[in-house]
């Protein structure tokens, strides 16, 4: 095949040499493993990459910080509110304290327990190692207040 003829000879900016030979190699296999598999991890975990911790593990403690530090804000309110020096605003958790402790007690551990197990069955995704991260340092905020309140009296 030969470069676009004008009148005048060759076209500008076109080649007169013959154009490469078709392969006939069969095209490289494309990997079947996820695009997430693939890719680098995320800049905060390259870093901890040097002290072997990986994203899913960092996740794992954290989510088992969350649920712990969940626990402390249960007991911690209800020993307040069993002194009588506080008032549960959360008009949530106010219903389930009225219910009873046990019933307050299942529904506050079961749904940061039912939040972390939908966060760890998304554990793949960077916002999964996000919010788990922003969970745990605010509950961390909530029990630290607490704890200063409580040993203040």
């Amino acid at each position: 095949m030969s470069a676009p003829q004008s009148p005048g000879g060759p076209v500008p900016g076109t080649s007169t040499a013959p154009a490469p030979a078709m392969s006939t190699a069969p095209a490289p296999a494309m990997s079947t493993a996820p695009a997430s598999a693939m890719s680098t991890a995320p800049a905060p975990l390259r870093g901890l990459a040097r002290f072997g911790i990986s994203g899913e593990q960092l996740l794992f403690w954290l989510l088992l910080a969350l649920w712990v530090l969940n626990v402390a804000d249960l007991l911690l309110t209800h020993y307040v509110l069993w002194l009588g020096f506080a008032t549960e605003e959360n008009g949530v958790m106010r219903y389930f304290l009225h219910e009873g402790t046990l019933t307050a007690t299942v529904f506050k551990i079961g749904i940061v327990s039912v939040g972390a197990l939908l966060l760890w069955r998304v554990r793949r995704r960077p916002t999964a190692l996000v919010a788990a991260a922003l969970l745990a340092a605010v509950f961390a905020a909530v029990v630290a207040y607490q704890a200063a309140w409580v040993l203040s009296l």
